[in-house]
């Protein structure tokens, strides 16, 4: 869903985002839809912004998964240090490398040293979902 779809359905219904996203994808990855919002950041914006930012994504009830691409590593590394606060998990990325790698992209949560790939985020809570209600059938 591009951002001018975005736009319209947070300003047209009540069905919106709480921020206008670049795109919110859908993706089947083990045969589940898994949905994320992807933001490309290709400038750092003022410390200001990123408190709304961090304020918006917390407050967010539709998607799970958030995803910041960026087109070097200081960009990488700034951003995520200005949303390291964030309740939420955010995950970002090289642009170039999500060209190449798509959905196998390495990723790194901020305040996290460690690299996991993006399909991996995506399915990591819907198994962990389908685990536990699996879980509370056989316990029941």
């Amino acid at each position: 869903m591009p951002e001018t779809e975005i736009r319209s359905r947070n300003d047209l219904t009540a069905n919106g985002y709480w921020k206008y996203y670049d795109a919110v994808v859908t993706v089947r990855l083990a045969g589940q839809d898994c949905k994320f919002a992807l933001e490309y950041e290709r400038t750092p914006k003022a410390a200001r912004h990123y408190l709304a930012i961090r304020q918006r994504i917390e407050q967010e009830t539709s998607i799970t998964h958030f995803l910041y691409l960026v087109p070097n590593h200081d960009l990488l590394w700034f951003v995520a240090d200005r949303l390291g606060d964030c309740g939420r998990a955010v995950y970002f990325g090289l642009f170039r490398d999500f060209l190449q790698q798509t959905l196998t992209l390495g990723v790194r949560r901020s305040r996290s040293p460690a690299s996991v790939s993006l399909d991996s985020i995506l399915t990591q809570r819907k198994v962990a979902h389908r685990a536990g209600a699996l879980f509370s059938d056989i316990a029941v």
